[in-house]
């Protein structure tokens, strides 16, 4: 899970946490409204310091390396079978291009 949606989920919870007990304890709508908005508030800080001390003490290993020249090498395996198999399907591929250009111009004289 993200950082950013942890943050969201933990400001959504404080909301929906603050609106169950402002519906509880407040007895008119503007203490429901101000219950609301200091839990979510509060939760929305406590998920921001959190996050930071998550953000602080997490340990990213700099020794990882991305497999550049591998995944290429498997990228460039699927793009061959992929046009060996269109040309299988497709043997007179040449030909829609001179297709797609006819269809071009009758659209083009029916829009006139």
């Amino acid at each position: 899970m993200s950082i950013a949606n942890i943050k969201s989920f933990i400001t959504v919870f404080g909301f929906f946490v603050g609106l169950f007990y402002g519906t509880i304890v407040g007895s008119s709508p503007d203490e429901l409204v101000a219950y609301t908005i200091l839990i979510t508030l509060g939760f929305y800080s406590f998920g921001n310091l959190f996050l930071a001390i998550y953000i602080k003490n997490i340990d990213l290993k700099v020794e990882q390396k991305f497999p550049k020249n591998t995944l290429e090498k498997e990228l460039d395996k699927i793009v061959d079978s992929l046009q060996k198999t269109e040309k299988e399907f497709m043997p007179n591929h040449f030909n829609y291009d001179a297709i797609i250009d006819a269809q071009l111009e009758k659209i083009e004289e029916s829009q006139k």
